[in-house]
């Protein structure tokens, strides 16, 4: 081997140098903020039920690039030639994925899962070349192999189906998400995740649909030309988004990794429903600012459950890694309460009802405070 391709070793989530994320997957992370900007597009054109239902399909694959890679990275990366070259290729997979989403429902459909196929393609030959390395897990690689290997199939077959093809999807999803979980306690629990690598990438991602929601607010106030009330609108979306990085933020400080992260399934999943709440919350505010001066039933009923959604998500990741401590479950439980009132009781105009989420995610943070439990 030279030092421009080397084996593909296991890494020890126990290493002597603390592993933090490389410049290469900053970069990939960018390919995603693309990604969940267009689905955030695909969902402003239609807040309502159906299209948050749409948008969750579209988003797990979405996501699932980027998971797959990153459990991989955390085990596997060696940082050699090969592994960027095939980091850039799953990139231009992701960046055919982002041009097909508006579309990828319709007449797109095919080439969004060319460009899904590519990058799990890509993620095969990567956990292939663990096979020449003597440390590398077998039972593991057997599992990634054979599981991820069936879902990609079934993806394939979809190209040559019409309506049909979206059930082969739907399989392919179920098969690439239940396939960790099933050798999660007999094989991957002896093959752990980095329990700083791990909630450092994660952190990041979570740091990128932040943004989405604070690009928003961007997008909506410039169609709204600064009138007063979707300025208010406006003011009360960033605080509501500070007011998210910081519950996360200090969830993430608190959390013990080394006892609850393990082969990493229940810590990943766990964020799906959190992203795609915030995603959803951050179409919602959107339209809110735009339309400031009505009240928009269909969509305060999708930012209702957007918010719901969010802080029961949130509130499971809580209870998942932070067992040693109190849950403020009585806090959760007020504000949870709290958001159904203020958005069924009365209809508020935008600017107040907003006003009246930040009064709510306000008095939970300092609530969970004066419990002397961080968040």
């Amino acid at each position: 081997m030279t030092r421009y391709i080397r084996k593909t070793a296991l890494r020890s989530p126990h290493e002597k140098i603390e592993r933090h994320m490389t410049w290469l997957e900053i970069f990939f992370d960018l390919i995603m903020a693309v990604m969940v900007i267009q689905l955030s597009d695909k969902l402003s054109s239609d807040i309502s039920i159906k299209g948050v239902v749409l948008c969750a399909a579209l988003f797990i694959p979405t996501m699932w690039v980027w998971v797959s890679y990153t459990i991989f990275a955390a085990r596997f990366d060696n940082n050699d030639v090969i592994h960027w070259v095939m980091t850039f290729i799953i990139m231009f997979a992701g960046v055919i994925m982002a041009i097909q989403i508006p579309t990828a429902l319709e007449s797109g459909a095919n080439g969004f899962a060319i460009g899904f196929l590519i990058s799990q393609i890509c993620l095969l030959i990567l956990y292939s070349r663990a096979f020449f390395s003597k440390s590398a897990p077998r039972p593991m690689l057997y599992l990634y192999m054979v599981g991820f290997g069936l879902a990609t199939f079934c993806w394939f077959i979809s190209l040559f189906m019409t309506v049909e093809k979206f059930w082969f999807w739907a399989l392919g999803m179920f098969i690439y998400l239940v396939t960790p979980w099933i050798g999660r306690k007999n094989i991957l629990s002896k093959v752990p995740l980095n329990p700083i690598y791990i909630p450092e990438r994660f952190g990041a991602f979570t740091m990128i649909i932040i943004g989405q929601l604070i690009a928003s607010i961007v997008f909506g106030l410039e169609v709204a030309n600064w009138h007063f009330n979707a300025v208010f609108t406006s003011l009360m979306g960033f605080i509501l988004a500070a007011l998210i990085w910081g519950q996360y933020y200090h969830f993430i400080q608190t959390a013990d990794y080394t006892c609850s992260l393990g082969s990493g399934q229940p810590y990943i999943y766990h964020h799906i429903p959190l992203i795609i709440s915030m995603i959803i919350m951050g179409a919602c505010v959107q339209e809110l600012i735009k339309n400031s001066t009505l009240v928009q039933g269909n969509v305060y009923d999708v930012f209702c459950f957007a918010i719901t959604l969010y802080l029961l998500s949130f509130y499971s990741l809580h209870y998942l890694t932070i067992s040693d401590r109190k849950l403020p479950t009585v806090s959760y439980v007020i504000a949870m309460s709290c958001i159904l009132f203020i958005f069924f009781a009365y209809h508020f105009l935008p600017a107040f009802l907003m006003l009246g989420v930040v009064i709510i995610f306000t008095g939970l943070m300092i609530a969970n405070h004066l419990n002397r439990v961080k968040i």
